[in-house]
Order: structure tokens, then sequence, then C-alpha cells
């Protein structure tokens, strides 16, 4: 496979004492088809002109910088450092793909990433992503009509509206929001401009890495929203917080602007919320809490969602244990919900004050439990223990169980993998957009496992035939670490 495509006027001169790849003036380099060009422990520079549909790929283990006269356009940046090397930026750049993040950090340096529309980041984590302590930012502009969980360029903003934006520039950058009305701030922000920028009633939701907490409580992080570019803020609160899949989500949202997430320095009407959701019995999950102080309170709506359900239900309301909604000593609290759902099942808690005011608890996920007779009780326990849970069954003599469809994890960033339950011979599975456009189609048998990579946001449906569709999300980074909801499989029985 040819691996350099090199030079269309005259070449670079690079020798190791001088630890760098340099395009001098005058020189037009175009990496074209798939060509790959890979730069191990040299500078990046580029006084010339650098294009073409390849890639490059920086590793080694030293830091490399990316500088020179004029601005690259790469197409597919790879960061793929070791020993805690960097790419550092001196200089903007251009983006016509993607950047694929396998490790090391790239910092933007006081420096900017220009993506092109339909350029995205794939696989940014804990341990390779972008920082910029010094800043800079990343910014892509998309149109957004009646967008549903869009997250243009996976930077990391999820907008779901009913409402037609237009054009939207969202600019990710990772300095420390300070003004008034807020104390202190994530090292992460977002500024996003709406051509259509009002009534929007839109869902936004944040992420974050816990790398970026600056010292926050990820337990009480809300969103905040400023108008005049940072002197003074507004705390929109929170719809929903997932301190596990790590972002914040608010409904509701009339306008868009200068966005970040901090701690909730209102009183509210409680503090120091624990809840916890634990599997008793293979037919029951019980549900814990206890506050150490409440405030004007009214109750607690128990509210549960199954991984084949597209939203939260309220279960049961619980009414508050404080005397006239207001105690100072801690209060305990419990709650049997009689489920026994095999999948995973989600919980959280609706707080309602007695002025009707609403905010949410973090979400707990619990797993379920197949019982075959009375003596055989087999748990699972994430993604890979359903494939398990199916073989055990299966060598052991037990009943098969329902054809269905795992895939994991789901919602995912576009890399994800599925599985096929409960068919006897070869069966065609197929993979099309929302609109029915076929993207990939496979040979499965059973239990077989099937990797699909490289998908960009948007609504996927996998078919296997004689079995229910699935729909798949593709909408975003995941933690390899956390399971809700990034890190779980989704299961769809007939």
């Amino acid at each position: 496979m040819k691996k350099f495509l090199l030079l269309y006027k005259i070449l670079f001169v690079s020798l190791p004492a001088f630890a760098q790849l340099k395009i001098s003036s005058g020189t037009h380099w175009v990496n074209s088809g798939n060509a790959n060009l890979v730069v191990s422990n040299l500078d990046f520079v580029n006084d010339g002109n650098f294009s073409g549909a390849g890639g490059i790929k920086f590793t080694g283990n030293q830091n490399s910088t990316i500088s020179g006269a004029n601005q690259p356009a790469f197409n597919i940046l790879e960061v793929a450092k070791t020993n805690n090397a960097k790419i550092i930026l001196g200089r903007n750049i251009g983006i016509g793909y993607s950047i694929n993040f396998i490790s090391g950090l790239l910092d933007l340096n006081s420096n900017n990433i220009l993506l092109d529309a339909a350029a995205n980041l794939a696989g940014e984590s804990e341990n390779t992503r972008i920082v910029g302590a010094n800043g800079g930012f990343v910014e892509i502009t998309q149109n957004l009509n009646a967008p549903l969980a869009a997250n243009p360029g996976n930077l990391g903003a999820t907008f779901t509206s009913t409402a037609n934006l237009g054009s939207v520039t969202i600019r990710r950058g990772h300095l420390v929001q300070t003004g008034t009305g807020l104390n202190g701030s994530i090292q992460r922000y977002y500024l996003i401009t709406p051509q259509n920028n009002s009534g929007l009633n839109a869902t936004l939701r944040l992420k974050y890495f816990d790398a970026e907490l600056n010292g926050q409580n990820e337990n009480i992080l809300v969103a905040y929203q400023s108008n005049d570019n940072g002197a003074n803020w507004t705390n929109l609160s929170q719809t929903n917080r997932n301190t596990n899949a790590d972002y914040v989500e608010k409904s509701g949202v009339n306008s868009l602007s200068l966005q970040t997430l901090g701690n909730d320095t209102s009183s509210g009407p409680l503090s120091g919320l624990v809840f916890n959701a634990k599997r008793k019995k293979p037919t029951e999950v019980e549900l814990t809490w206890s506050t150490v102080t409440e405030t004007n309170m009214f109750g607690f709506e128990v509210q549960r969602k199954q991984d084949n359900e597209p939203d939260f239900t309220a279960i049961s309301f619980v009414n508050s244990k404080a005397p006239g909604g207001n105690s100072s000593s801690i209060l305990s609290y419990s709650q049997i919900d009689p489920n026994s759902y095999a999948g995973t099942s989600y919980y959280r808690l609706k707080i309602v004050d007695n002025a009707n005011n609403v905010s949410y608890s973090d979400i707990k996920s619990v797993t379920g439990k197949v019982k075959k007779g009375s003596g055989n009780i087999i748990t699972l326990n994430g993604t890979t223990d359903t494939l398990l849970v199916a073989a055990k069954i299966q060598s052991s003599g037990m009943e098969t169980v329902s054809q269905e469809i795992t895939v994991g994890p789901n919602p995912n960033n576009g890399n994800f993998w599925f599985t096929v339950n409960g068919i006897e011979k070869e069966t065609l599975a197929s993979l099309y957009t929302i609109d029915g456009k076929s993207v990939q189609q496979f040979r499965v048998t059973n239990l077989q496992r099937q990797q699909v990579n490289g998908l960009r946001n948007g609504i996927y449906i996998l078919k296997v035939d004689g079995l229910k569709v699935v729909k798949i999300i593709v909408q975003g980074e995941t933690s390899p670490t956390k399971n809700y909801p990034s890190n779980n499989a989704s299961s769809i029985k007939n």
C-alpha cells in the first residue's frame, strides 16, 4: 500500500538535527487518495501549501509543534503520542474530515482548530483529548433545522429542538469562566451562535471530562449562561445530570449564547442528597435515599426508564418526612419497585418543593436477572455479560432465550458492536440511515459479534430479517469507564 505521496513542486529537507518536517515557501504538498503521512517526534512547519485527502499521524514520545507561516489544511489528523507527550499548536489549523484521538493530548496553546461542516472529533476520552489552558478554541458551523440529539463535530454540545436554528456556529474552549453570578466553572465553555436565536424551547446537553472539573463538585453541576461575553451569568439549573456519562442537560432553553457548567450556588430545597438503587430479588429493586437538610420540601417523585423506553415515567410519589417541609437533621427514605425486567433499568428522583419548583437527582442504573426454574439465576452485568449469559444458557441445556439484537454502546460515538441471539442459521443484517439509505450489510450467525466503526452523527436503523428493528443513536464521544448511557448495550427482543 502506498504510504507517502509527496510533492508537487519540490520537497522539503528533514534531518534529525533539525527535528522538523518543513514545507518551504513555494512548495505544494498534496496528500492524495489514502496516503498516510507518519510524523514521529518531529515538528511540522508549513511555510508552503499543505492539503489533500490523506491523513497525517503524529507519533512518538516527545512533544511536536504545528507551526509555520501558512495554515495547513489537514483532512485527517491523528493524535498518537505516548509518554504524556502532546501536539502543541503554534498556529491555527483546518480539519476537513476528522481528528482521531488514539493517545496523548492536543494543546490549543492560544490557537484555533477550524472544522469543516462535516468534520468531527473522534475518540476523545479522559486520557486523549483537546486541552487549552492558555486559550484557543475548536469551532464548527452547521445548519440545524429541528435537530434531534445533534452534536455538531462531536464537540460535546448536543441540541434537540423543534425550531429551525438556521446556521449555527459552535465554539468550544477550555478557559475557566468567571463573572458576576458564577463562582468558578469547569475547564470548558461553549459559545453557541444560532442564526435564529429566540423561542427555541431547546434541550441542551453539555459534555465534560472529569479532568476538566477544576475543583467543581460534579454532583451539583448546573448550566450557566452569559449574554454579555462572560460579565454576568444566569444559573439555568439543570433538568438532567449524569455523573457517570459526564454531562448536564437543561430543557426549555429559549436562546443560546456563552454556556458553561459550574456548581449550583442556590440554596435549593435540600442538601446532602444520597440516592442509590439496588436489585434485591429478580422481581424487586430497592431504592434508598437520604437528605441532610430539607427546606420547604413537598416530596419525591420516583421515576424509571428501561433501556427499551424513550424517556422516564413516574412510578410512585413519596412525601417529605420533614415537618412542614423543613428539617435540619438527616432523613432516610426507601421504596421497593416491583421490577422483573431482564435488561437495564434507570432510576432518578424528581424533587418537588412546596412552590412546585422541580430538580432532579443523579441517575442510577440496575441490571436485571434471568431465572430458569427455581434454582438457576444468572445476573446480567453490563455489555459483555449479555453474550456470556446467552452462551451459558445454551451450553447448559437450558431453554434458549428469545430472539434479540444486542447493541453496545447505544447511544455511541460512531463505533459500536452488535450480536444477534436465537437465530439458527446465517442471517442478513442491514444498517440504514433514518431516511432509508443503505449504509452496510452483514452476514451474521448466532452470537457472532459484529463491529461497526466510523459512523457520523445521526440516527440509524439496524434490521435483521425476522426481528424487530433497533434504533442506533450516534451523538458523541463516550467514556470507557462510565456506564450510562454510553457504555450500556441495548437489546430488542421479538
